[in-house]
């Protein structure tokens, strides 16, 4: 198995000549120079990533240990307040309530008029939220809504690195229910360690094939036997499970890693140090004073002579040696005044010892760095927004990058899935009619029509502006410069489809009418062209202004007659 270690090494190939890098004419002239310098003009070297030999430092071969990074980054999230604050900072601002459906079927490759399936993607967004927002038809344990299932989903991929969702079928109803799995029962079962000839390799629970296809997952029962779960039907090729990734992988790594794994060292210690801190103050606290006697003075013991006390004991301790020791402890009036000390007395307190001032600069370098290694900007992730109006929409700007790509992710490996599944069992029941969408499913080759039937958008929840007033004016600029689109304006304001939008406001517009009836017809109309407003106005400003001048003739005919009564009598 060593036999390489006892190779000689090889000695490095002979290099090509090469050639003359100084013409003829200059030949004279260059030699001459580098006759009087010790310095070769060309040199040849292996470049491994380190600028002299010894400056990078040994290579270490890194093994992955996913069951201690699982524990410790669950032993964090339990403990530690940074972890938990990350993590659920993150499942916030990605899931928050849940990613919504927007059917989005593509007409022009199924060979529809534009248009046309507008009610049926209503029709199915309708019903695919009765089915997601009822915990006994979406979840296996019957306990959460398919929302509150994509949190614990992501929750558990990032503390654990992944989670194994199931796709099960409901017997009562035919569609299917999600079922999550921890990642630490994902595991090799204990006699398959080692493959056989013909099999297929078991990887950290993953049993994959010779093209690195995830074909089942094994699970370890409490009994200590193990269950195969298919990664797929083996006649309809359905998807029953697949893990969920809680942040990315290099390619060949079948199992993921916690995303708190690569600052699990710096989140235990600054969580140490912040309790060192909090206890140094505390400990401080409780000495509130001492009395500074110089050698040979006789004590007047101020504190504890029973000068005021309330309480005065004595309690005995003892040490670490065995020795015992007593402390006599004084509960004093508040605002006690010591007076008459002996000479060679000074009562001592403590000043500002009891925090430490800096650990609040080490606290916001430490979240400083974990916030660009986890691609957030600061602000976000310490939900402190001190800065000016355009840093912190810089901010926004930014995490939206994030936001954007994380919701696809997260959409492509778990919602979208579940939704195919579930558009299929509604098809095969009758319920949501899709001509073609079985056939094309059943036939690789008719991959585009299936596709186009199940195109979906994700929304996420819409983040609100510090200064709404200055976003909505800018996407009225580009709305109404062609710029943007108002379906995409709609989406990014408001996170609703300008369709959908635009029959809400017709509904309701309808029903405003209708409440506002019977007032307008004795009343002036709300709407007024701009001459008739103008009019209006001039009006309105007239009866002002004549009310103005009743008031001041009204005042002057008192103040004449309080005159006429003081001059009669």
């Amino acid at each position: 198995m060593f036999d390489f270690l006892k190779r000689k090494p090889r000695a490095l190939p002979a290099l090509p000549p090469q050639p003359d890098p100084f013409p003829a004419q200059q030949a004279p002239k260059a030699r001459a120079v580098m006759a009087t310098t010790s310095t070769p003009y060309v040199r040849h070297n292996y470049w491994d990533g380190q600028k002299f030999h010894g400056g990078y430092g040994p290579t270490e071969l890194l093994i992955t240990d996913y069951w201690t990074l699982r524990q410790r980054s669950g032993e964090l999230y339990r403990k530690n307040i940074y972890a938990r604050g990350i993590t659920r900072r993150l499942v916030t601002a990605i899931v928050n309530t849940g990613l919504n459906l927007e059917a989005t079927p593509r007409e022009s490759v199924l060979g529809i008029p534009e248009d046309t399936l507008a009610a049926w993607s209503e029709l199915v967004e309708t019903r695919w939220a009765l089915w997601a927002d009822n915990p006994e038809l979406c979840d296996h344990t019957e306990l959460q809504s398919f929302g509150e299932i994509q949190a614990a989903a992501l929750t558990e991929a990032l503390v654990a690195g992944d989670v194994l969702v199931v796709l099960r079928r409901d017997q009562r109803t035919g569609l299917p229910r999600v079922q999550l799995i921890n990642a630490g029962s994902v595991q090799t079962p204990k006699l398959q360690a080692f493959r056989r000839k013909g099999q297929n390799k078991i990887v950290h629970g993953v049993e994959i094939d010779s093209e690195g296809r995830h074909i089942a997952y094994h699970v370890a029962q409490e009994d200590g036997s193990s269950r195969r779960i298919l990664a797929r039907g083996p006649k309809t090729g359905r998807r029953l499970a697949a893990l969920l990734y809680g942040c990315d992988k290099r390619v060949g790594d079948v199992r993921g890693e916690p995303l708190l794994s690569l600052a699990l060292q710096s989140l235990k210690e600054i969580d140490r140090y912040r309790d060192a801190v909090l206890r140094k103050a505390e400990l401080n606290a409780m000495l509130a004073m001492f009395l500074k006697r110089e050698q040979g003075a006789l004590g007047s013991a101020p504190i504890t002579g029973g000068y005021g006390a309330l309480r005065d004991e004595l309690e005995t301790t003892v040490d670490t040696t065995g020795t015992e020791r007593s402390i006599r402890i004084s509960e004093q009036i508040p605002g006690l005044v010591i007076e008459e000390l002996q000479p060679g007395e000074e009562p001592q307190g403590f000043g500002n010892q009891g925090t430490d001032e800096k650990f609040g600069g080490f606290e916001e370098a430490i979240i400083q760095s974990l916030a660009w290694g986890l691609e957030i900007p600061p602000e976000i992730l310490r939900l402190s927004f001190s800065h000016n109006y355009s840093a912190s929409q810089a901010a926004n700007n930014e995490f939206a990058l994030f936001l954007k790509r994380a919701r696809d992710v997260f959409a492509r490996q778990l919602c979208q899935p579940c939704y195919q599944e579930w558009q299929l069992s509604e098809v095969l029941s009758g319920k949501i009619e899709a001509a073609g969408l079985l056939e094309a499913y059943r036939s690789p080759r008719h991959y585009d029509v299936y596709a186009a039937w199940v195109a979906t958008d994700w929304a996420g929840q819409i983040k609100p502006a510090a200064d709404m007033l200055k976003v909505v004016r800018a996407y009225e600029f580009m709305v109404n410069n062609g710029f943007m689109t108002r379906s995409r304006a709609a989406r990014e304001l408001g996170g609703m489809k300008f369709s959908t939008l635009i029959k809400l406001l017709k509904k309701e517009n309808e029903q405003l009418a209708a409440a506002l009836a019977p007032l307008q017809q004795n009343t002036v109309p709300l709407r007024l062209s701009p001459e008739e407003g103008q009019a209006q106005d001039a009006a309105d400003e007239q009866e002002e202004q004549s009310g103005n001048n009743a008031d001041e003739q009204d005042a002057g005919n008192k103040a004449e007659r309080a005159k006429l009564h003081v001059a009669s009598r």
